[in-house]
């Protein structure tokens, strides 16, 4: 059986659930935060998160990279979008932007030193394919790093990396 759409992602967009994700961010701030670090992303960096909602992993990421460096958050969701936007503006994050787009096929006018996201290829109907789209906005060498649950077998990963963090 081949999927050709995305499943309808079953939390919903309501305001609710955008305060669920807020919530839930403060839970996995600090693996991400350390994937980030051991990916290479850095100050200075420009970074794109696909996927981003409510903005976490971009206000994340816009702490790591500081003010010399830049995030763009692109999600499909335009109020998640608004409520991010509210939210960087609120930190006084001049170097992170939110577009509204298809993390497949948004265009940006410069290339990204790293692409990131967390807990959205899975909600995609062919992740992969999503990866190699992505992976267009950073040159040889540039940064792809996402974090994923998997909810069978055993953890895997490529290169291989410890299955804890702390």
């Amino acid at each position: 059986m081949t999927i050709t759409r995305d499943p309808i992602y079953a939390m919903g967009t309501s305001e609710g659930e955008r305060q669920r994700l807020v919530e839930q961010a403060v839970i996995y701030a600090a693996t991400t935060r350390h994937l980030f670090a051991q990916a290479g992303i850095g100050p200075g960096m420009r970074v794109l998160d696909v996927g981003c909602g409510v903005g976490d992993v971009s206000l994340l990421a816009a702490s790591i990279v500081g003010p010399t460096g830049a995030v763009v958050g692109v999600d499909t969701d335009v109020e998640a979008l608004a409520v991010a936007q509210a939210r960087a503006d609120g930190a006084g994050l001049e170097h992170l932007q939110f577009v509204q787009g298809d993390l497949r096929d948004a265009t940006f006018e410069a290339p990204f030193d790293a692409v990131v996201g967390r807990f959205v290829l899975m909600y995609l109907a062919d992740p992969a394919d999503a990866v190699r789209q992505v992976r267009r906005h950073v040159p040889p060498g540039g940064i792809v790093a996402f974090q994923e649950f998997q909810f069978e077998g055993l953890m895997r990963s490529f290169p291989d990396v410890p299955g804890s963090l702390y």
